[in-house]
């Protein structure tokens, strides 16, 4: 069991595998699906699930590419970023991504529930401020936060785009470094991973909330 971080897109969207059992989900498939079902199917993984964490078009960019070649395989989101799903924030950006609009979504999910795959767990936790519905997921047994982009190394997620709320973001950080071990390992939404114990000793944008 363990994980594989997928750099997609120009934007380097970091698209996850987490796996176990040969059974995977798949997290912020937002761009060059290809390449994650190529992976998919040389490690011989069966896909049960697509989780976004949260509806910026950067990040669900290649679900209907999935759905397309998997139609079975459910899509998660929070219900609170269904307005996103046909924005594509900026003239021609889904363009520029190779990303498609309006992805179908067939669960909503909310804080406290729980999804199984094989020997691990994942952990949904709501964290409101770059978008409304973004969530972060936690996979305990690996102390992996998977974060979306609430939390960057050296930075935190933008609140000016729709739906954004810096107040809101700010509570959704507390949480999280309340919530989880300074251990944790941080899949950012974007470029380098980094732990809960890092950003708390050297983000600058974290002084004075933490």
């Amino acid at each position: 069991m363990g994980l594989k971080v997928v750099p997609v897109g120009p934007l380097k969207v970091n698209s996850t595998l987490l796996y176990s059992n040969g059974e995977a989900f798949i997290f912020d498939p937002g761009a060059e699906a290809e390449k994650l079902i190529r992976l998919l199917e040389g490690e011989n993984l069966t896909p049960k699930g697509i989780f976004l964490t949260h509806g910026h078009v950067d990040h669900f960019g290649g679900v209907k590419t999935l759905k397309r070649r998997f139609p079975d395989l459910p899509v998660y989101m929070h219900q609170s970023d269904r307005f996103l799903l046909s924005d594509e924030l900026w003239p021609g950006f889904a363009a520029y991504l190779g990303a498609e609009l309006n992805p179908p979504i067939d669960i909503f999910i909310r804080e406290g529930e729980t999804f199984k795959l094989g020997d691990l767990s994942v952990e949904v936790y709501e964290t409101p401020g770059h978008t409304p519905g973004s969530v972060v997921y936690w996979v305990p047994q690996l102390e992996v936060l998977i974060a979306g982009d609430l939390l960057f190394r050296g930075g935190v997620g933008r609140w000016d785009l729709p739906g954004g709320d810096y107040n809101a973001l700010v509570n959704s950080l507390k949480k999280v470094f309340n919530l989880f071990p300074d251990t944790a390992r941080v899949i950012t939404g974007h470029y380098d991973p980094t732990t809960l114990g890092y950003e708390r000793r050297h983000n600058p944008h974290l002084r004075g909330i933490l």
